[in-house]
């Protein structure tokens, strides 16, 4: 069994130390919520994931799209795009899904009951 309060805390320590990086998320709502959480730089799928590749030059980035089935796709198909000029940082995407599972949240827009 694992400890609920103990996975948010890690999930807080884990948004501290990522919340100036460039973070893309699926929409505005999610935008808002990481923003409640501190981040400062974070982009929405507003243009076709082409689009929003050309967006960003020799950055690292972070994509946290919704940990569901659509979400997930959309990660892949958006990681493809990026990395030709850009860095992904998978683990950190890797490691807040698996806080996420723990806490039994499958959109971003769901951690605003942390809050």
């Amino acid at each position: 069994m694992f400890d609920t309060k103990k996975s948010e805390e890690e999930l807080m320590k884990l948004f501290q130390k990522i919340k100036d990086k460039t973070i893309i998320v699926e929409g505005k709502r999610d935008k808002q919520v990481l923003y409640s959480f501190g981040f400062t730089n974070v982009h929405t799928i507003d243009k076709g994931l082409y689009e929003l590749s050309e967006k960003f030059e020799k950055k690292e980035i972070i994509i946290l799209t919704d940990f569901d089935k659509e979400g997930k796709e959309i990660s892949k198909k958006l990681s493809l795009f990026l990395q030709i000029r850009n860095k992904i940082d998978r683990q950190t995407r890797r490691k807040v899904g698996l806080l996420l599972s723990k806490l039994n949240i499958k959109t971003i827009e769901e951690l605003k009951s942390l809050r």
